[in-house]
């Protein structure tokens, strides 16, 4: 039996770019203590620090608390860790900063600030597109991305593109308590280029999802470690 972290400790969790509260479906159904907040407008040309801290200040529990995020969600928790009273920060997918980025993405960050020129607004059409064609053969978990993008909002596409390309972790980050898990095939942040703690063995980047019990596992095991540091 997995050890049960303390259910009065609010585990928040971010999903990626794109996606919303039904990336962490199996961590929502499974952990008594987790919480997705819809995501906060962003202000236009705002620093990825900026949005983090705006973002703290409007759902800080008041208390204790973990937070954590997938893929873009964990660069923001990253972030946001300093400004709330956090135990940890868990990395699901994620990047701890552009070091764990591949070639494609890195190459792309002088020209993060002319994120406003690419027509992001095409995006949700070619998401259907694709849903309504290939998708439509595809794994299921294929289908869920391609919705998720077909009902992402192109503006804070936009802007959490141009955040995502210019970020460079705030000094207080450094002092954060960083736990990071990891899909071996993961083709959006290489598990080559991470730090990971835990590595899933054949898992791509959706490990929330396809991965649910290694994840669920990761994050209880951790939650109790660091509510309870004597016991572990």
């Amino acid at each position: 039996m997995l050890p049960v972290a303390p259910p009065d400790v609010p585990l928040i969790l971010l999903p990626g770019m794109g996606a919303d509260a039904r990336l962490f479906r199996p961590q929502l159904d499974a952990l008594p203590n987790a919480i997705v907040p819809p995501w906060l407008s962003p202000n236009p040309r705002e620093l990825l620090a900026e949005y983090a801290q705006r973002f703290a200040a409007a759902i800080d529990p008041g208390r204790p608390c973990f937070v954590g995020g997938a893929s873009f969600g964990g660069f923001v928790a990253l972030e946001m860790a300093p400004h709330l009273n956090a135990l940890a920060c868990f990395l699901i997918g994620s990047a701890r900063d552009a070091s764990g980025m591949p070639k494609r993405i890195r190459w792309l960050r002088p020209f993060g600030r002319a994120t406003g020129v690419l027509p992001f607004r095409l995006l949700g059409p070619s998401a259907w597109l694709a849903r309504q064609t290939v998708g439509r053969f595809g794994h299921p978990l294929t289908r869920s991305f391609l919705r998720h993008l077909q009902e992402a909002d192109a503006s804070f596409l936009r802007s959490g593109s141009r955040a995502a390309l210019t970020w460079k972790p705030s000094p207080a980050t450094a002092a954060v308590r960083v736990v990071q898990i990891h899909g071996e095939r993961d083709r959006i942040f290489p598990a080559k280029r991470t730090r990971a703690d835990v590595i899933l063995p054949g898992a791509g980047h959706l490990i929330s999802l396809t991965h649910a019990a290694a994840v669920n596992d990761f994050l209880q095991r951790h939650m109790m470690a660091a509510s309870c540091p004597t016991s572990s």
